[in-house]
């Protein structure tokens, strides 16, 4: 939206002022001059606090030469309004706060009876950094305010100025259709003409606010593109010359400088210009419904046309097409409409017209089969003007516009309107010419053509070459463009006036080749002949290699020549190039020969095969951990063993390894031979893993009831000793021993490789639980954990340990897991300590027992 005077952020040195008017109003005259108001409009921020708004001015007075005359000074501020946006659009639905200030200077001065009338001037800096149509990143551009007093050459001395009047505030949706009253208004009635015009700058960051403002004329802002003093909020807003509305579509978000020159006429003469400048600040903001397309169809290609609708989506959009046909859809792709006859069409697209806030928006359509845009263009060279020619062709009316842009960036005169224009271009390059064209039946096309200067007509031409002394060459060259050749010097040439000359030069000669373009541009290379009567060639010297490698065939000649490599064993041409890569199959013999021509030259290679030593590891093995192995390669002279970390001799042929897991053992093989190409083996020694052999936890059964063992961790079980045992060779015999005793298992996995566990079998009387009276925690190993002891229970409920105050200090479920003395973490004091102890028996009874224990430091 753009939101005129609006507010963004408040900066130093006074860049809450947003634009100014200053105007003069013509009271009386005396005998030697004539008394004027002059009345200073600042533009300001609503946010703005009253200290940052000038309190009083000074304004300075010139001649209309531009001479000093005299400064106003300390003109008090007088009056302060203030402006909103009250007419607020419902149909938006993000309506923006508008508001800014206008603060007014007034004041009287008398000024002498002069011819060239005076100028009225007030210079304020800064202006607001990141402007969108205005250079003003540095923050030190500030603004002019000016008045043109008439003198008394024209008879105008006793005139009042127009001054502007439309003061409302109002809100555009960016992008969007907007209207804005810029009226002016004139005591006299004179008539008023409007156009946009330049801002100026005025002040600096050094001297904000000039104590004598500076004298005209004063310099302008500079615009950024596309913007400009003409199209201020781009090329699509437009002021109407009569009333002073801007109107057309809003530009994209951001801060607009737009300043409006309104002309005085009286009569048919001229008065004087007078100015205002606004600040336009650019937002986005959306409305309900937007009808929009493009404002016209004027490219007459056909009776069909290609309607393109880009209103808001998923509404009712009703198109009349001016035919007195009419289509409603609520699709927005767009569609073809014929139209029966030549003619021009005014189409309306209304969107939503049910709601209150629907939208329509109009098109011109311009039916006049057929226009068909082209030219063409002649002469390519800097040296020479190059000549454009329109052959477009129209049915229907005739030509009334040309336009041509002849791309160059740097100029901006490089447009013509002739139909076929003449451009020179001075430099080089890729150009991108645009022609625009228009009928007197309104249709309108715009093509674009890349063309590529030269300063020299391109053209290619035979690189330089070698040549046998007794051959003949023929020479090329060639141009994309229309022309003719010729070549010299006229040693041994035949056909030198064509592309495609003959020579045959019996020393080293250079020729020049001139080519000339149609326009009469000419651009000349130099063929370099090197004349042989002998070529000279030369590979590498016989050797030896290892039977099955491949070998690369290098030959080097003395010049660019043609090379062909040959098997002299099948008289086959294996390669054209002076590099080959072969792999002989026992002996082989190879030459090379390189051709000039008539000119040729070769040179031959033998090679002798070696066989590779045939290396070999051994074959892979499967140990138990902790078992060595003899590893033993053969095949070669030498030897080289990897990993290293594992074995004894890494660098012999037979070593010992001590794997602690899975290895593969790579061993290097080398000879001495002839071959020196190291070869590689490789064995496996699979490691089995230590045997999990568990005998089970130590545990306490009751006495003379029988327990049955349990162990694992491999496929075969030896126990001993055999005493109360039901068996030695299960995992899980039986023993119906009385005594105490410690029973031990060997474990074999299917491997053979063996381990070993042992169990401790306490018997007791039971079911019992039992529990000792005291422990002494001090880390010697010996009675440092208090737990009960469980006989004849299938499980623990519950183990509590409780302090004096009766807070829980340990707990645990878990079996023969005790107490270790501590109180979260840390030493529990030397005390005696209440515990509860709850279990199921073998006969599935609960059994609760209490006690006390004593916790001896």
């Amino acid at each position: 939206m753009i939101t005129i005077l609006g507010l963004v952020s408040l900066a130093s040195r006074a860049d809450h002022i947003i634009g100014g008017e200053m105007y003069y109003t013509w009271l009386n005259a005396t005998g030697t001059g004539n008394n004027y108001q002059v009345t200073l409009k600042l533009f300001v921020r609503c946010d703005a606090a009253i200290g940052q708004i000038d309190p009083d001015v000074n304004i300075a007075i010139y001649d209309g030469a531009g001479n000093y005359y005299t400064t106003l000074r300390e003109i008090t501020r007088n009056n302060l309004e203030q402006y909103t946006a009250t007419d607020i659009d419902p149909c938006i639905v993000n309506p923006p706060y508008v508001c800014y200030q206008i603060a007014y200077y007034t004041t009287q001065v008398t000024l002498p009876f002069n011819p060239r009338g005076y100028y009225a001037t007030f210079q304020r800096c800064c202006r607001r950094t990141r402007l969108t149509n205005i250079f003003s990143d540095d923050n030190n551009v500030g603004g002019s305010y000016f008045t043109k007093i008439p003198g008394t050459a024209n008879g105008f001395d006793r005139n009042s100025g127009p001054r502007f009047s439309a003061e409302k505030g109002t809100i555009v949706c960016a992008n969007n259709k907007f209207r804005y009253d810029y009226a002016a208004t004139d005591p006299e009635g004179d008539s008023l003409v409007y156009s946009f015009s330049t801002a100026y700058t005025g002040g600096d960051r050094d001297n904000p606010k000039p104590n004598v403002s500076a004298a005209p004329p004063y310099t302008p802002v500079s615009y950024n593109a596309p913007f400009s003093a003409s199209q201020p909020l781009g090329d699509k807003a437009t002021i109407d010359p009569k009333t002073g509305v801007i109107s057309g579509i809003a530009p994209r978000a951001g801060l607009y400088i737009v300043t409006v020159s309104v002309n005085e006429y009286r009569n048919g003469v001229f008065i004087g210009e007078h100015k205002k400048e606004f600040q336009f600040t650019v937002e986005n903001c959306v409305r309900q419904v937007v009808a929009a397309l493009p404002d016209k169809f004027a490219d007459c290609d056909g009776f069909v046309i290609n309607f393109i609708n880009n209103s808001t989506p998923n509404k009712e959009y009703v198109w009349d097409f001016g035919d007195g046909n009419t289509f409603t859809t609520n699709n927005l792709a767009s569609f073809p409409h014929r139209y029966a006859d030549t003619g021009t069409y005014r189409v309306k697209l209304t969107v939503d017209p049910s709601s209150s806030c629907g939208d329509s928006a109009f098109s011109t359509v311009r039916v006049y089969p057929q226009l068909l845009p082209s030219f063409d263009f002649n002469g390519l060279c800097t040296t020479k003007p190059t000549q454009f020619l329109n052959t477009s062709t129209n049915d229907v009316g005739t030509f009334d516009y040309f336009k041509w842009d002849f791309g160059v960036t740097a100029v901006t005169s490089d447009t013509s309107n002739n139909q076929s224009p003449t451009w020179q271009y001075t430099t080089p390059g890729s150009y991108t010419v645009k022609f625009f064209m228009s009928t007197t039946k309104g249709c309108e096309k715009e093509i674009t053509k890349t063309i590529e200067i030269y300063d020299k007509p391109p053209f290619t031409a035979t690189g330089d070459t070698l040549q046998c002394i007794k051959d003949e060459l023929q020479l090329h060259a060639e141009s994309t463009m229309a022309g003719s050749f010729s070549w010299a010097p006229l040693y041994n040439i035949r056909n030198e006036n064509t592309a495609d000359p003959f020579v045959s030069p019996k020393k080293d000669t250079a020729y020049n080749v001139t080519f000339t373009d149609l326009t009469g541009c000419v651009n000349t290379k130099r063929v370099r002949i090197d004349v042989r009567d002998t070529v000279l060639v030369k590979t590498s010297a016989d050797s030896l290699i290892c039977t099955g490698d491949p070998v690369d065939l290098a030959a080097e000649a003395d010049g660019n020549y043609a090379f062909t490599w040959v098997n002299l064993d099948t008289r086959q041409i294996i390669s054209r190039a002076n590099t080959v890569t072969v792999t002989p199959v026992g002996t082989g013999a190879y030459y090379v020969q390189v051709d000039l021509g008539s000119c040729n030259s070769r040179d031959s290679i033998f090679f002798r095969t070696v066989d590779p030593p045939k290396a070999f590891a051994g074959l892979d093995t499967t140990i138990c951990f902790g078992e060595k192995v003899l590893l033993q390669a053969s095949g070669g002279a030498y030897y080289s063993w990897s990993p290293t970390e594992t074995l004894t001799s890494p660098r012999k042929a037979t070593t010992t390894a001590w794997p602690k897991d899975t290895t593969t053992y790579m061993v290097t093989v080398t000879d001495t031979l002839g071959c020196p190409k190291p070869v590689t083996a490789q064995r496996t020694i699979a490691v089995v893993p230590p045997v999990p052999a568990f005998a089970g936890n130590d545990t306490i059964i009751i006495k003379g009831q029988p327990f049955q063992l349990h162990a694992s961790g491999g496929v075969q079980y030896r126990w001993s000793p055999a005493d109360g045992l039901s068996s030695t060779t299960i995992p899980d015999p039986v023993t119906g021993y009385n005594r105490d005793i410690t029973y031990r298992v060997k474990v074999y996995t299917r491997e053979g490789c063996m381990g070993e566990d042992d169990i401790h079998v306490r018997f007791m009387t039971g079911p019992e639980i039992y529990i000792p009276n005291a422990f002494t925690p001090n880390g010697d190993g010996v009675n440092d954990v208090f737990r009960p002891m469980p006989v004849g229970f299938t499980r623990m409920e519950y183990f509590r340990i409780y302090n004096r105050w009766g807070e829980e200090i340990y707990s645990s479920v878990e079996y023969l897991k005790g107490w270790d003395g501590k109180k979260k973490g840390s030493p529990a004091a030397a005390d005696t300590y209440v515990w509860i102890v709850g279990g199921t028996n073998v006969a599935g009874q609960m059994v609760e027992k209490r006690g006390t224990v004593t916790l001896i430091r």
